[in-house]
């Protein structure tokens, strides 16, 4: 089931047949499909030449998986065939457009990056790492991280770099996708698969700012994303664009070299007293004033079962977190009060000090716009090299900044810590089952996807991080994980049930997420701050975020609603759903193994082989 190589041609030929495909991408070519619509069942249509076929129960049809990105999420897809897909009749190609894997953690290396989550809990919680040096990691570290992971569960395998997907088109007739997938010398070729994962995430397309003759500059143009690590920052008089989370990390580690700095911002934001999301407590192991663990740290660190004890400690303190997201919360009334306190302390009662807090104080509630912790970055503003300007850039010229008061500022680099296209569209085409391109769906229509990873109309798709997923709700990595295990039920459904495709069914996503809005209209997402959580405006739906914690989002996956589903089957079985009952015989029976696993011990033990643990009840 290799990829089919349609030629060595350069990436405008291979769209060449994009029109065509859409034009003849119709409807579901006569197949089966489950509903429940409907208050009564329809009379039964049996064809009475029905025959057995003779396999056993749980035959697995081959399928291949393609998947785009090699970031957490890609990796821990990965992870899943490595661990779980093995011998199991299907294969997975994951096509990365970089040179290396990590996705956000290889791309972002500008000064000061560092992961505001406490590295603990970034990790696989599978995959527990002893040798993070600090409460939190820098950007570099979790690169390494999720290289050592690879390493360890055998995904470079699937990996294949330097491959771009250019578009990805349903094909209806064959039942599978259409991945156009561009090669480093230019080449494209078509893989056509069962099932394509899209895992590139929302904070991987980078963008500059909309600012008349930004690109007439002829000095250092850099953006946070795409940083130069060659360059040297030493005397140069700097203009740092955007208040985020990278601008607020960039600025107190230029502030230390550069001769001069302008910090151009235009909206408000609450900077952490913390320098990340769960600042330590008492109760945490030895580390210095820099957060850094302490070398007898580190050594009881090593005893997998007192990391462990840790870790759950500081997950179990990220529901707190969570509990300031209620807009009316005593919890959030202090979070202000806190916040509000450290910021006034911070910037001191110097005139640069007062003027740097009345720009930034916010009027809004803590977490509106994504919480910011920003070690040295209040401090920064009130020395005597930095000046903070607010919404003053009318446009770039060759040398530098016009304000909008006409005076003319001359740069030797201008830093854009502008951020991402947080649209949730994707960067190539989509087009699924009825020629529905999901880009252009986005792009006229509020970003719907159910649970955040399935969407009408997309067959066989799923998409990690996409729109209302828990990505500030406890823990992201473990939603990343739950999503692959959701994921991996389908496959596992898709192969042994004579499953052709699959996709959500439009009135289960509509009221989804109808009652995803009803939620988060209680939460302090929803308040007036201009926020990428509402795709950059003040006052639209937030389709950033998920509706409750992140355990609550596993506890709602792990057992999959199939009813909320139309349901293709194959053509062996379109004339019984049950032709995959087989020749009344298991896979192990016929295999001549041992039946006897049911003989166990105790009632618990009978229980757990075929019930789920509850871990969240």
């Amino acid at each position: 089931m290799a990829p089919s190589i349609i030629a060595t041609a350069p990436v405008e030929s291979a769209f060449a047949e994009l029109h065509e495909k859409v034009q003849t991408n119709g409807n579901r070519n006569g197949s089966s499909v489950f509903t429940n619509e409907g208050s009564k069942d329809s009379a039964p249509h049996l064809d009475p030449s029905y025959k057995i076929i003779e396999q056993p129960i749980g035959t697995r049809r081959p399928i291949r998986v393609a998947c785009m990105g090699a970031g957490y999420s890609g990796l821990m897809m990965a992870i899943v065939f490595s661990e779980s897909m093995q011998d199991k009749n299907a294969e997975l190609v994951l096509y990365e457009r970089n040179e290396d894997l990590g996705g956000t953690w290889l791309e972002n290396r500008y000064p000061g990056c560092k992961c505001d989550i406490p590295a603990h809990n970034y990790a696989y919680s599978f995959a527990a790492n002893p040798e993070w040096p600090n409460y939190y990691a820098t950007s570099q570290q979790i690169h390494d991280y999720m290289h050592s992971v690879a390493d360890k569960y055998d995904c470079n395998k699937y990996i294949k770099y330097q491959h771009t997907i250019k578009s990805a088109i349903w094909n209806e007739n064959d039942g599978k996708w259409d991945i156009k997938v561009q090669q480093a010398d230019g080449t494209v070729f078509t893989d056509n698969v069962d099932v394509f994962i899209n895992a590139g995430g929302v904070l991987n397309n980078w963008k500059w700012p909309n600012i008349e003759g930004l690109h007439s500059f002829k000095g250092k143009l850099i953006h946070s994303a795409r940083w130069d690590q060659d360059y040297d920052f030493t005397g140069k008089k700097v203009a740092s664009i955007g208040i985020g989370s990278s601008g607020i990390q960039i600025v107190p580690q230029l502030a230390k070299v550069v001769d001069s700095m302008d910090v151009y911002v235009r909206t408000q934001t609450w900077i952490s007293p913390a320098p990340g999301i769960n600042e330590p407590t008492a109760k945490d192991p030895d580390m210095d004033a820099e957060y850094n663990f302490t070398e007898g740290t580190l050594e009881i660190f090593k005893d997998p079962e007192v990391l462990r004890e840790y870790r759950v400690a500081i997950m179990d303190r990220r529901i707190e977190n969570f509990k300031r997201a209620i807009a009316e919360s005593d919890v959030q009334k202090r979070a202000q009060e806190l916040f509000r306190a450290s910021m006034t302390e911070r910037l001191g009662d110097s005139p640069k000090g007062r003027k740097a807090l009345q720009y930034l104080l916010p009027d809004f509630p803590v977490g509106c716009r994504r919480q910011t912790p920003g070690p040295g970055f209040l401090e920064a503003l009130t020395q005597d090299n930095v000046e903070l300007n607010w919404d003053d850039v009318a446009r770039v010229t060759e040398n530098g900044i016009v304000t909008r008061s006409g005076e003319v500022k001359e740069y030797d680099v201008i830093v854009c810590a502008t951020g991402f296209d947080t649209s949730f569209r994707p960067s190539f085409p989509v087009i699924g089952r009825n020629g529905v391109d999901l880009g252009q769906l986005w792009e006229t229509e509020q970003p719907k996807a159910y649970f955040g990873f399935l969407v009408p109309d997309m067959p066989n798709y799923f998409c990690f991080i996409g729109p209302n997923s828990p990505i500030s709700n406890g823990s992201l990595v473990l939603g990343i994980q739950a999503t692959a295990v959701y994921v991996y039920k389908w496959l596992e459904k898709l192969q042994t049930e004579m499953i052709r495709s699959f996709e959500v069914r439009k009135d289960a996503n509509e009221e989804y997420n109808q009652h995803m809005q009803e939620y988060l209209d209680r939460t302090v997402w929803t308040r007036g701050c201009r926020s990428w959580y509402k795709r950059g405006t003040v006052d639209g739906p937030v389709v950033a975020i998920y509706g409750g914690t992140s355990f609550h989002f596993m506890e709602a996956i792990k057992n999959p609603r199939w009813e909320d589903f139309h349901i293709d089957r194959m053509e062996v079985a379109r004339a019984n759903r049950f032709a995959y009952l087989g020749n009344g015989f298991t896979q192990r029976e016929s295999k001549g193994g041992s039946a006897g696993a049911t003989q166990t011990l105790d009632f618990a033990e009978y229980w757990r082989l075929f019930v789920l643990p509850e871990i969240h009840n």
